[in-house]
């Protein structure tokens, strides 16, 4: 079975909607799976809180940018892809219906979505009087305990209180200083009595491993900084960044690259260590690769979700996500291919990360965390040109777009890679369109959506917008899938990144 979806425009024309698609109420939105069977049972609530760390740090002074605020607005429906059909989103503004259609046509069930009142559960919605499977912010923190707090006495398919989803020891996982610390335990694993821990511990896996000088130092003075600063540059590397302990999306760092420390260089520094706050001084890395490995721990154990590669701005600021077809099963190919790894080794990175995801797992028992939590690393070039590898870069407590995109690529065909991408207004006008409502309409354009197989259709190739671009004031976050060919050097149909092509 083979069929497309038009245009966004076309998709959006509503007039020619089914009457079940026009509706916005509670029992047109819930629908079931293509091919699954309706469950009458209690739906799971969720919410877009993209600010956890914000608030994790500066508690209730923190206020987020208007942009920052708006773009969060765009995104709120994004957690629907992370749900089950008939699971409830709270969102500050429902999305059209024609827009809602689109995404019912490329085969993703809807959810019900409640809209806030104030950035808070509005009393009329009558969610108070419901029964819940269970709360799934995008990050527990003391934002989205406040404003799902009046729901916890709803949940039935799990009991926990409060304190016991967020505490100060699940605010410590979200701080670089703590990703820092498990870095290092990770480093003394691999090269203490590696046969008695069976990972990779030989010579060929100490060239390809970063070294105790990639991993940042913890400060907490402006001297410590300084010298940390001095130190790094006394091994070689010029280019220091330093990042606060919580950050947004790669702000709250600063890159150090001039020949000697700038006066508003220090300035920052010791603004950034008052209140009683730390900083991450590491030696700046030039990126051959990033990707992540999201995870979800569960009372059995902390399970692997699937693997994506990340793309970053040169400021270390996120663009996209993309996976490849063996997505679930093992890290991106090309990450064993700039390490020099064969495929298939036994003490190649894919071994390691099961060491790595051991360590992780016993953390996370220790302060019962359960959830979302995922990975960061990256492939780095040395001065002299080898690849080495930062198996930790920082540990992400919540959920990621890296998630979300494995979440998509369920929807997407066997044989197939996917691209999720952050669009903002003032890159659609750099790619010569007006607005996003231009831009969304030429995507899908210029990439149909086409889906294939049976009972439940699959996308086998095309694009479509996730969040609802009539609506989008700042930002589009886009999916696209393609077929994989195969290609000399690529025999089991693996591919490379989209924007190495």
């Amino acid at each position: 079975m083979k069929t497309r979806a038009g245009s966004w425009k076309a998709a959006t024309a509503c007039s020619n909607l089914p009457s079940d698609v026009q509706r916005t109420d509670s029992a047109s939105l819930a629908s079931r799976a293509p091919g699954q069977p309706c469950q009458e049972r209690s739906p799971g609530v969720l919410l877009f809180n993209p600010f956890a760390e914000g608030h994790i740090a500066r508690g209730q002074a923190f206020t987020p940018a208007k942009h920052q605020v708006l773009l969060a607005e765009d995104l709120a429906n994004l957690p629907q892809f992370l749900g089950e059909p008939g699971d409830i989103v709270l969102v500050t503004k429902r999305p059209s219906p024609g827009f809602l259609h689109t995404l019912r046509q490329a085969g993703f069930p809807l959810p019900e979505f409640v809209e806030l009142r104030n950035g808070q559960i509005d009393p009329g919605s009558g969610l108070g009087r419901r029964q819940f499977r269970g709360l799934r912010p995008w990050a527990w923190g003391p934002d989205s305990v406040r404003l799902l707090e009046p729901l916890f006495d709803r949940v039935v398919g799990e009991r926990r209180l409060a304190n016991q989803h967020f505490n100060d020891d699940i605010a410590a996982l979200y701080s670089k200083v703590w990703s820092v610390g498990f870095l290092r335990k990770v480093l003394a694993r691999c090269r203490a009595e590696p046969a008695a821990h069976d990972i990779p511990g030989n010579a060929a896996t100490a060239r390809w491993l970063c070294s105790e000088d990639e991993v940042g130092r913890v400060v907490d003075t402006l001297n410590d900084a300084l010298e940390a600063i001095a130190a790094i540059r006394s091994r070689g590397h010029h280019r220091v960044v330093v990042k606060s302990a919580h950050g947004l999306a790669g702000q709250n760092a600063i890159r150090l690259w001039e020949p000697a420390l700038l006066p508003a260089q220090r300035r920052w520094l010791a603004h950034a260590l008052s209140d009683s706050r730390r900083l991450v001084v590491e030696p700046w890395l030039e990126r051959a690769l990033d990707f992540s490995v999201q995870l979800e721990m569960e009372p059995h154990g902390l399970q692997l979700r699937g693997c994506t590669g990340l793309v970053n701005d040169r400021k270390g600021q996120y663009l996209a996500n993309w996976a490849e077809t063996d997505y679930r099963r093992r890290l991106p190919v090309r990450v064993g291919a700039l390490l020099g790894v064969p495929p298939g080794s036994s003490w190649g990175p894919d071994r390691l990360y099961l060491e790595i995801i051991s360590l992780l797992e016993a953390e996370l028992r220790r302060v019962r965390f359960f959830g979302p939590i995922s990975i960061d690393a990256m492939v780095y070039r040395t001065p002299e040109g080898a690849c080495r590898l930062k198996p930790v870069v920082e540990i992400n407590p919540r959920y990621t777009m890296g998630r979300l995109t494995v979440e998509l690529m369920q929807r997407a065909a066997p044989g197939s890679r996917g691209w999720f991408r952050l669009v903002t207004r003032n890159q659609a006008r750099a790619e010569g369109f007006a607005d996003l409502v231009s831009y969304a309409d030429s995507l899908c354009q210029r990439r149909p959506l086409r889906l294939e197989g049976e009972p439940a259709p699959r996308i086998a190739q095309g694009a479509l917008c996730l969040n609802d671009p009539g609506h989008a004031r700042v930002c589009l976050a886009t999916f696209e899938v393609n077929p994989v060919p195969r290609r000399p050097g690529s025999p089991d149909g693996h591919a490379y990144p989209p924007t190495d092509e």
